[in-house]
């Protein structure tokens, strides 16, 4: 189990929106000359505001199953949303303008955008939990299997271990990106860099997404 939750934690972590919302942050900094503390705070309270929002939804979906005892029917239906998002970001690089897409709903993203431009602490935390929120309809099929999983086979202790572990896994990039982006020239090449290369992510992310659905509709359901 613990192999697995590190494995899911990291693909789970490769989201576009949570890592280009942290580079704007990062910009934003910079360009207002921020002093290195500031910027660490910043990122610290982003980072953490991820962390904690996406734990409270793994607690919580533990408890439903738990209560229901409904491992198996949450199993199918975090498989059934890993393949389903999988093809959508797929179809996504294809037919980026067509109906029904991965992408957080506009108006979220405004309201991300608006509080980002702030650059403070308290905007850090609330753009964190509402990117945390925001993506979980896309990307949540592969921590739904994983509570799911967890729910069969570990108990409620082991379960919140393993939720810390996958939580950590899942903000890695976030932290490795503040530490790589320490000089600001780096960080203006790596955000360009991520916004050339960002659909290329949403479609390795898609196809990843749709081998593993099918790898767990196989093995574990």
């Amino acid at each position: 189990m613990l192999g697995l939750v590190i494995i899911n934690g990291l693909i789970d972590s490769f989201n576009p929106c949570a890592i280009g919302i942290f580079l704007i942050f990062l910009s934003m900094l910079f360009m207002m000359k921020k002093e290195k503390k500031k910027i660490f705070q910043i990122s610290l309270t982003y980072i953490l505001a991820i962390y904690i929002s996406y734990l409270l939804i793994g607690l919580g979906l533990i408890k439903v199953i738990l209560i229901f005892n409904i491992p198996h029917l949450m199993t199918f239906i975090g498989a059934s949303i890993i393949v389903l998002v999988g093809l959508l970001s797929i179809k996504d690089y294809f037919f980026p303008n067509s109906m029904f897409s991965t992408k957080i709903p506009y108006s979220a993203r405004q309201l991300i955008l608006k509080w980002t431009y702030k650059a403070s602490l308290p905007a850090a935390a609330v753009v964190g939990v509402l990117v945390g929120i925001s993506e979980f309809p896309c990307s949540g099929g592969i921590y739904v299997t994983t509570v799911s999983l967890l729910s069969q086979k570990a108990t409620f202790a082991q379960g919140f271990f393993y939720l810390l572990i996958y939580n950590l896994m899942f903000v890695m990039p976030l932290i490795l990106i503040y530490i790589v982006t320490a000089n600001q020239k780096v960080a203006m090449k790596l955000m360009d860099w991520q916004e050339r290369e960002k659909n290329h992510m949403k479609l390795a992310m898609g196809i990843v997404m749709t081998v593993l659905g099918i790898i767990l509709f196989k093995w574990f359901i």
